[in-house]
Order: structure tokens, then C-alpha cells, then sequence
């Protein structure tokens, strides 16, 4: 998902099935502790019961992010299974998150993915809808190098998202979805000198309606945390814009999952590619940063029409719920495809791993980049 960021009140343990070899096993007849208990209350006992007709968890929850700061929320998590299953098909999925921040950010997202006719069919739909602090350099990684450049404002937000997808053959389905959003800029200030900038004359709000098809091989044992398998993904969309015409994006993913045989954890590594044509909105613009894509660097800084990046993880479950995992990542942005090499950022941090429901799992981050440090409380893995 998206900028789904979050941190459980709850941090405690339970033992969990482990999709990969841990660092250390926990013991069969361990049995359940107070914590275990309080969080089983909740809903997040580490499993999913697929008798029940959807298996509810509920957490109130801490968070932070380099823009938003600090805010609490309420996690959503429930797991399910749609008529005809097979009873070792992932489950179904419904993750919502809401937060409210102390800069007065605020927000829900929502994702659902139905798995249907026995995996064969697939509908996803996503929601969005904040209002959050947000930040704007200008374009190109040379005015993102400069803190001078510095821009904060207030972005609202209301995105739809609605994708449906079949499979053609073993593991490749092909999709078509449509992708509606309203954005708009507010209190748009420029941090050197404190001045008020017109914020419709830097970043106009703007209607914008498109039509996307995907092109999708999907070999994954569990869509929201796999330990093994491929996704090569394909998406083209051709957009509508009050306020700048039509315009076009393409966006490649590229992601493996390697299950280490003689040793714990597991190696995930992901290349994307963001790529537009015509006078794409700033809002819509390919961009580097957050807590999904180059983590140590503020979302927004660096943006432009063509992006690429590239991260690679070791995932390592250790003791029960608990788990860490190493990442580096190196990506760009720039006017056009061929000048991508031109200047080139890196990141690189480590996280903690906290198992919530059935694989689904609670983190926190920790990023380097080439500007400063940033952590990051959030829900899922990156990729």
C-alpha cells in the first residue's frame, strides 16, 4: 500500500508460523503469555482463522514519518476466504488504516484484493483520501539537492483506484482498471524566508480520470509478504486532466523472493520504473522517497517526469514475532529516460519486524540517504 504508516501500541510477542527459517525456533509447547493474551483480544493472535466468514483484527496505533511527525490511528486488518477456496490459497485481504496527526495531517487508506474462482480471478480496489503535510523542491534531483529550495504545504487527496484481473495462463493475468483523483496544494510556504506562495499558480488543484491496463506474472506464495516467487508487472495508463490535458504513464515492476536452504531469512530484491509523456500534474509525478521506495529520503524531494530505483532486502525472521531485515537501494529522476544515470541516489538502513495476523506484519525503519535520516512506523512490507 501506498504511505500506510503505522505502529502498534502493542508491541509484544507470540509465537507465529514462520514462512522462512528463522534465526531461532521457538518452542513447540511455549505457551501463550498475558501479552499473547491481550493482543488475541484485538484480534491479532498471528493467524488467520479461515472458519470465521472474515478474521477481524483492531489496533490502535502510534505513528511517524518524516512529513506527517507523530500521530495515532486505527489499524484494520481482516483476513478471509471467497466461496470455493482451496484451503492452501492465500487468503483475501482488507487493510485499512486512518491516522491523525499533530500537524493536523490526517487520513484513511483502504485496499482490498478478492481472490475469486479459485485464484483465477482477481479484484483489487483501493481508496485514498488525507489531508497531509507535504513538501516540493521543484523538479529534478539538482533542485531536490538544495535544502534552500524547501517548499511545505498541505496536499488534499481523494483517489480511487478499482482493478480487475484474469488469468490467462499459469500465473499471468491481464488487467483493466480505471484510476480517478482530486488533488489540491494549500498553505504552500517557502521555508528560507517564511513567505506565503500562491499555491494554485505552483501547484494548481486539478481533476484528472484515466484508464489503465495491466499486464501482470504473478508467481508469488503470498501477495502481501511472499517468501518465494516472481512478479513482473506492466501497467500503462492514459489520463484525462482538467488542467493539463491528456497525458500517459507506464510503470514497471520487477520483484523476486529467494528462500535461503542453508541459511535463515530470505533475499528480496525490486526494480521499478515510473515513466510519463505529456504534461503530466505535479501530483502525478514519478517521485523518490517515503516509507516504499528509497527510504531515507522525504517524499517529494526529488520528483520529475522519468524515475527508476532498485532495492534489494535480507529478511530474517529471529524468535516468535520478531524479525529484522538490511536493505540498500539506488534510484533517479530525471526530464528524460536517458539522463537516469546523470546523478544517482542511494539509501541504505535496517528495520524490526513485528508478525500482527497471518504474515501481515508491523514495521519499523530506519533509512540513510544522501541528505539527513529518517525512521519510519508503517504496516506490510515495502514490496
Amino acid at each position: 500500500m501506498t504511505r500506510k504508516v503505522l505502529l502498534s501500541l502493542l508491541l509484544c510477542a507470540n509465537s507465529a508460523h514462520a514462512v522462512v527459517e528463522p534465526l531461532f525456533d521457538t518452542p513447540a509447547d511455549m505457551e501463550p503469555t498475558w501479552i499473547d493474551n491481550t493482543l488475541s483480544v484485538f484480534g491479532a493472535d498471528g493467524g488467520f482463522d479461515d472458519s470465521k466468514t472474515i478474521d477481524m483484527s483492531y489496533l490502535p496505533t502510534a505513528y511517524y514519518t518524516p512529513e506527517k511527525k507523530f500521530g495515532v490511528g486505527l489499524l484494520v486488518v481482516g483476513l478471509y476466504k471467497a466461496d470455493g477456496a482451496a484451503k492452501q490459497e492465500q487468503p483475501s485481504s482488507l487493510v485499512i488504516n486512518s491516522f491523525a496527526s499533530a500537524n493536523k495531517s490526517y487520513g484513511v487508506e483502504v485496499e482490498s484484493m478478492t481472490f475469486l474462482n479459485q485464484g483465477r480471478q482477481r479484484l483489487l480496489l483501493e481508496l485514498e483520501l488525507h489531508n497531509e503535510a507535504a513538501v516540493y523542491y521543484g523538479r529534478g534531483i539538482l533542485n531536490g539537492d538544495i535544502d534552500t529550495n524547501k517548499h511545505e504545504f498541505d496536499e488534499q487527496l481523494l483517489r480511487f483506484k478499482p482493478r480487475w484481473m484474469t488469468e490467462f495462463a499459469d500465473n499471468y493475468f491481464l488487467g483493466v482498471g480505471a484510476d480517478l483523483l482530486y488533488a489540491s496544494a494549500d498553505k504552500l510556504e517557502f521555508v528560507e524566508t517564511g513567505t506565503k506562495v500562491d499555491a494554485e499558480g505552483v501547484l494548481p488543484s486539478n481533476v484528472s480520470a484515466g484508464a489503465v491496463l495491466s499486464s501482470i506474472y504473478d508467481s508469488r506464495d503470498y501477495r502481501l509478504n511472499a517468501s518465494k516467487g516472481w512478479l513482473f508487472q506492466i501497467d500503462a495508463g492514459l489520463y484525462h486532466n482538467d488542467e493539463y490535458a491528456s497525458f500517459s504513464t507506464y510503470d514497471v515492476e520487477l520483484a523476486n523472493y529467494i528462500d535461503l536452504p542453508s541459511a535463515p531469512g530470505l533475499i528480496a530484491w525490486q526494480l521499478q520504473g515510473h515513466f510519463t509523456d505529456g504534461d503530466v500534474p505535479w501530483n502525478l509525478l514519478p517521485d523518490l522517497g517515503g516509507s516504499n521506495a528509497m527510504r531515507g529520503y522525504i517524499k517529494g524531494r526529488y520528483r520529475d517526469e522519468q524515475m527508476m530505483m532498485g532495492q534489494v532486502e535480507y529478511r530474517l525472521p529471529i524468535y516468535q514475532r520478531f524479525g529484522m531485515v538490511f536493505w540498500g537501494a539506488a534510484g533517479s529522476v530525471a526530464s528524460h529516460v536517458s539522463k537516469l544515470n546523470d546523478d544517482v541516489l542511494t539509501s541504505f538502513g535496517t528495520g524490526f519486524r513485528f508478525n500482527l495476523k497471518d504474515q501481515i506484519n508491523l514495521r519499523f525503519d530506519v533509512g540513510v540517504g544522501k541528505n539527513d535520516t529518517n525512521f519510519y512506523l508503517n504496516v506490510n512490507e515495502v514490496f
